[in-house]
């Protein structure tokens, strides 16, 4: 009798999350809530589970990406991020908080 062994490739799933105030691309505005600092493209986080994160504890699996092209997703563990700290002022806010809500009358 043989036993295979398959190795599962996590399936990621980015979120469907409507952000109020989306582009009519499906993009966003985004900038930290406390200083306003704007993230670029090659700006990236780390899924590691830390003391100082607002975070609920669990274990991060150590992957870098850019946390803002999946809505906070990990792509390698799924993790879903809810708060996202500054690269800039490394103040922590809930990762929803970061998209620029625009008036929807202008």
């Amino acid at each position: 009798m043989t036993l295979w062994s398959l190795k599962q490739t996590p399936v990621v799933v980015t979120p469907d999350i409507k952000i109020e105030g989306e582009l009519d691309d499906g993009s966003a505005r985004i900038r930290c809530p406390r200083c306003d600092w704007r993230p670029s493209p090659s700006s990236r986080w780390c899924c590691l589970d830390s003391d100082r994160s607002p975070e609920p504890r669990f274990q991060g699996c150590g992957t870098s990406w850019n946390t803002f092209e999946t809505r906070g997703r990990c792509p390698s563990c799924a993790h879903q991020w809810r708060w996202t700290v500054c690269l800039r002022c490394l103040d922590w806010s809930r990762h929803i908080d970061w998209y620029e809500i625009s008036d929807a009358r202008h």
